[in-house]
């Protein structure tokens, strides 16, 4: 399974787990428009999230994500994390 950090990196309590990648806003585009399966990750607090997020995206906030269901059982899967970032 592989993470890609965009905008802030989060360390999660899962390092070793996968390769991290830093992935721009156009590199991230052009894999969604190109239909590529990623699973979106935002894990922002709810209500940070309510604020503005990448469509399609899943918001497990930080503190819940080693309980969450929503992370793939497939451990190839392609997740992209991403929080608030520069502007």
């Amino acid at each position: 399974m592989s993470i890609t950090v965009l905008g802030s990196i989060v360390m999660l309590p899962i390092t070793g787990w996968c390769d991290w990648q830093d992935l721009t806003a156009k590199e991230l585009k052009t894999m969604l428009d190109s239909g590529q399966d990623i699973v979106l990750l935002n894990p922002l607090s709810d209500l940070e999230f309510n604020e503005g997020y990448i469509p399609g995206s899943v918001n497990v906030p930080l503190h819940t994500i080693m309980q969450s269901k929503a992370l793939p059982k497939n451990k190839d899967a392609l997740i992209v994390t991403y929080c608030a970032g520069k502007q």
